[in-house]
């Protein structure tokens, strides 16, 4: 990818926009003692001379991936980045397979006690929507993420 900026100014950009912090705690429930702070920097992470670990900069609900980068100079006013997304393994294994668990332990649950048939229809629509929500948020989220960053440093896909 390029940024139609200099790497001086994306290096400035970059530390404007980041709240220092290690970003895989964002994804776990540690975040909470992230409260206090920087909360208008839109990025939460590691930058460093020519490479950057950053996640959103969120409160309440942080996506569970980290933006994992390197950048260099290509010319006077470009820089080239290379980046991937990688999933920040508590919170992204938290989001995909709590579901099935909470499934598995309630329903096992319900059988145990013999709850009636309402019971077990109301409670797995209800954990069938709240996973659907949670997988289609998490969707958006990181959708919207990138878009940020690519937004803010103005990268071009040029693949």
């Amino acid at each position: 990818m390029i940024s139609q900026i200099d790497i001086s100014e994306f290096r400035k950009r970059l530390k404007t926009n980041t709240k220092q912090g290690n970003p895989k705690i964002s994804g776990t429930p540690f975040h909470a003692f992230n409260l206090i702070g920087d909360k208008d920097k839109l990025f939460f992470g590691i930058v460093n001379q020519n490479d950057f670990r950053i996640t959103q900069n969120a409160i309440l609900h942080p996506i569970p991936f980290i933006l994992k980068g390197k950048f260099k100079s290509k010319n006077e006013n470009q820089t080239e980045i290379s980046y991937e997304m990688i999933p920040i393994k508590f919170g992204y294994y938290w989001i995909r397979y709590f579901p099935f668990v909470a499934f598995l332990l309630f329903n096992t649950i319900f059988i145990v006690k013999k709850a009636p048939l309402t019971v077990y229809i109301i409670f797995n629509s209800f954990l069938l929507i709240t996973s659907l929500i949670s997988r289609t948020i998490t969707s958006y989220k990181k959708r919207k993420f990138i878009n940020n960053f690519r937004k803010t440093f103005e990268i071009i896909n040029n693949e």
